[in-house]
């Protein structure tokens, strides 16, 4: 099912129930400290949205940080930004959102990347470098030196405040040395690069790792479901997968947004709920509704950036629709993408089944892939509605 939108609405968050869950959960086990990063230099004041403001840091040969030169294109912003006589490149592209939360930049020389997000009081933020943890911290800027000149870094940060997660994805390019030809090269090829991308996919999918689902004994007379002892049911038998569309999952939504025009497509999709007698013996198949799955976008179309919803309410064909026993999970996820593949998401989800939501940035028939979020379930309580977990978007997909 296709549909194309152009005005965003606004809708109630609802919780999403999901099919029987597996009995099997995989325990919470620890990561091993990331080393620890430095100090960043050019910070960028998240109450302004600039470099520059009074609450930047200063560098070590005693010089304040100051825009030397902005460069507004049609698909990103860039600025060269100076502090004494260190000279960087900055993208400032999600720094211009009006939303504080979703202001990010990056700023980097040949021999560093200095990395700045909001601090929306989150105890810990956790750094990621093409997808390796590098870093913990309680602040709201990195710099990292372990970088090569000439080089792009992909980069994640997530941190949990006031019990919501926050994602932000920042693609930097280390531009080959600091003088001032290289610096403004560096910023169009930035543009340019970011004016190849005409669309970015959003794609989020809950499915079931293990081949079957059972219902314990101590919930089956509790679940209200159809089919509980002696029955079990067909999983997706996967893990994470990156790929657009084709593996299995039980609820999700593709989401596709166009920079070069106003429209955007909504794609809501459920799989089938298979059962089988505990012996093997086939005994029905349905498809959850789509009616409550959901993508739009929340703000206007500019080429640059633009602010979407996604959500996914699909209960279990064979289980109560509404009530206290209504199964499930739930979620719902806000984000601003930007053109040039820089992304900030926020959202909850109820912790089962498994899930996964990534971003992809289409120029010609190629794309890149971006993961925002991956998710083990947690607890089998989760069959239970109003004992379910919710867990925030962002989280390192083990409990």
């Amino acid at each position: 099912m296709r549909v194309n939108r152009s005005l965003p609405r606004w809708f109630a968050v609802a919780a999403l129930p999901t099919v029987l869950l597996a009995s099997s959960v995989t325990p919470a086990f620890g990561q091993p400290a990331p080393p620890s990063a430095g100090s960043a230099v050019f910070v960028l004041d998240a109450e302004s949205g600039g470099f520059g403001g009074t609450r930047t840091a200063l560098s070590t040969a005693g010089g304040r940080v100051k825009p030397v030169k902005t460069f507004i294109g049609q698909a990103s912003d860039t600025q060269i930004l100076s502090a004494g006589a260190q000279k960087v490149v900055a993208d400032v592209t999600l720094a211009s959102s009006p939303n504080k939360a979703e202001r990010a930049a990056w700023a980097a020389s040949s021999e560093f990347v200095d990395l700045s997000w909001p601090d929306l009081g989150a105890s810990r933020y956790t750094v990621y470098r093409n997808g390796v943890r590098i870093a913990d911290t309680a602040g709201h800027s990195l710099r990292d030196a372990a970088v090569t000149p000439g080089s792009e870094v992909d980069y994640r940060i997530t941190g949990v405040a006031g019990e919501l997660g926050h994602t932000w994805g920042l693609t930097a390019t280390v531009p080959a040395s600091d003088d001032a030809a290289t610096l403004a090269a560096t910023a169009a090829g930035i543009e340019a690069k970011a004016r190849k991308y005409t669309s970015t996919t959003v794609v989020w999918r809950s499915f079931i790792r293990q081949k079957w689902a059972t219902v314990p004994k101590k919930l089956g007379s509790v679940s209200g479901c159809k089919y509980t002892s002696g029955y079990k049911y067909a999983g997706d038998n996967r893990g994470y997968s990156n790929k657009i569309t084709g593996p299995a999952f039980r609820a999700g939504v593709r989401g596709v947004v166009s920079w070069t025009k106003s429209r955007y497509q909504l794609f809501p999709q459920t799989g089938w709920t298979k059962v089988y007698k505990s012996n093997g013996k086939f005994v029905a198949k349905r498809k959850a509704s789509t009616k409550k799955i959901d993508f739009r976008t929340m703000t206007r179309h500019d080429g640059k950036t633009r602010a979407v919803r996604g959500t996914v309410e699909a209960t279990d064909p064979f289980c109560p629709s509404s009530g206290p026993r209504r199964a499930g999970i739930g979620v719902t996820f806000d984000m601003r993408l930007a053109r040039n593949g820089d992304f900030y998401a926020s959202g909850k989800y109820r912790k089962a089944p498994d899930h996964e939501l990534y971003v992809y940035g289409h120029y010609g028939r190629k794309h890149t892939t971006k993961t925002v979020h991956q998710s083990r379930m947690s607890s089998l309580l989760c069959l239970s509605q109003p004992m379910c977990e919710r867990g925030t978007i962002g989280s390192s997909g083990r409990y």
